[in-house]
């Protein structure tokens, strides 16, 4: 198995030359400042020693990678659904192109990773997406919805990250991300949408937007695991002194844009009314980090 495996990633690494590896970390410095997860302002950041605040910067840096690594990873699996699933040749060809972007994207970003992620709750709900969802709920939610996300996300990546190369790995991925956002556009067509797709955006867009309105909980784990843990009467002033709302509002509010294509707004207002776009509080990201503790 070992033999079968060197072969795979000795084939795989000729063909990843042709797309000119952007290069690999130099390690000693750390990839974003304290700023970027608003650790700046965190007295039990600031109070810690030199060497304690690098972990707690090294621990976020890396729930941040290994996050784009698993969706990079995710991305393959979605484009060779869709590569089965399309209707002439011409759709074919564009799934092709997008997964061969995504396994760039992830050979790109593994040399940044010591260890190789397991999946998490977040990647999880992809995975199961991709693998029961018909293809025009998955054009919109991964494509038109998550890939729309992430050209912003990347760039701003990018621009705050202290590593040269890792950002330049970012805005090339930020450049992809939006080449991929408008082919799900193209793809995308509200009219082909049945009932049971509807009801599958519904309830997929909602799980996916209470994650995302839960704040900034791989920070609090970062600061709780380096420092030895965070007493659970001090994690809502944890939240609050990272401004957990504002952030987390920012994206909601972009995301609730990407939704809000035309034909779509029927789903758009029954997630409002279900709060679905209302950032946690502090009071109710701290019991969610509680109960995942």
């Amino acid at each position: 198995m070992s033999e079968y495996n060197d072969g795979l990633q000795a084939a795989g690494a000729r063909l990843l030359r042709r797309r000119v590896l952007p290069g690999t970390p130099d390690g000693n410095t750390p990839l974003w400042p304290p700023a970027q997860f608003g650790l700046d302002a965190v007295p039990l950041y600031a109070q810690a020693g030199a060497d304690l605040q690098r972990e707690v910067l090294d621990r976020c840096a890396q729930g941040l990678l290994r996050e784009s690594w698993l969706i990079e990873r995710g991305g393959m699996e979605f484009c060779a659904r869709m590569v089965l699933a399309s209707e002439d040749a011409p759709q074919r060809a564009l799934y092709s192109l997008i997964g061969a972007d995504e396994a760039a994207h992830y050979a790109w970003l593994q040399p940044w990773l010591p260890q190789l992620p397991a999946s998490d709750p977040f990647n999880d709900f992809l995975d199961h997406c991709v693998r029961t969802a018909a293809p025009q709920p998955l054009a919109y939610l991964l494509q038109v919805v998550l890939e729309g996300f992430g050209v912003v996300h990347y760039a701003g990546l990018a621009a705050a990250c202290c590593d040269t190369v890792l950002a330049a790995t970012l805005r090339r991925m930020a450049e992809d991300e939006a080449l991929h956002h408008a082919a799900g556009l193209a793809v995308f067509d509200c009219r082909r949408l049945s009932k049971a797709d509807n009801n599958f955006l519904f309830d997929a867009s909602y799980t996916f937007l209470q994650m995302m309105r839960s704040g900034p909980q791989r920070v609090v784990a970062a600061l709780d695991v380096a420092l030895g843990g965070v007493e659970s009467g001090a994690l809502t002033n944890l939240f609050d002194t990272l401004e957990t709302q504002r952030p987390s509002a920012d994206k909601l509010a972009r995301l609730r844009r990407l939704m809000s294509q035309p034909g779509m707004e029927n789903l758009v207002e029954a997630l409002a009314q279900r709060q679905a776009f209302v950032p946690a509080t502090p009071q109710e990201a701290a019991q969610i980090y509680r109960s995942l503790r």
